[in-house]
């Protein structure tokens, strides 16, 4: 008997990872087509300047304030921009040990239409395809 209550509850537990999963994929794809053709972010690393280089562009143009964090840096780094759009050139030495994957670039726009709204994707290299853009909706 007790071996049938653990299949029970490995079976629920499966089934709340799976549902979470599928309503995690169903939102971002939501999110992405309502925001897709309006925020524009990208991440490209010139290593031969040694920096990268984020650009960002709200096709609104309402956006009233963006919050920029590089995430796993060993020193954060954040910045605040007002407006619509902006390009920033950021010290990189070069690639970290890990990739880039590592180091995601998330953006909390506060846009007078929509809100909040959490933009994210990982740099690339020059010369290589830009990375997935992720949205999200912050609580």
């Amino acid at each position: 008997m007790p071996d049938l209550n653990r299949k029970i509850i490995l079976a629920v537990i499966l089934t709340i990872i799976v549902f979470g999963v599928g309503i995690s994929v169903v939102q971002n794809a939501k999110y992405s087509e309502k925001y897709s053709g309006i925020f524009h972010l990208d991440a490209t690393f010139y290593k031969e300047k040694k920096y990268v280089e984020i650009k960002f562009d709200d096709s609104t143009q309402k956006s009233t304030r963006i919050t920029l964090e590089i995430q796993g840096m060993e020193q954060s780094f954040q910045k605040i921009f007002t407006g619509s759009n902006f390009t920033i050139q950021v010290p990189f030495d070069d690639v970290p040990k890990y990739g880039w994957k590592t180091m995601p670039v998330t953006l909390v726009v506060e846009h007078s239409e929509f809100g909040k709204v959490g933009v994210k994707t990982d740099i690339h290299n020059q010369n290589e395809q830009a990375s997935k853009t992720i949205f999200s909706e912050p609580e």
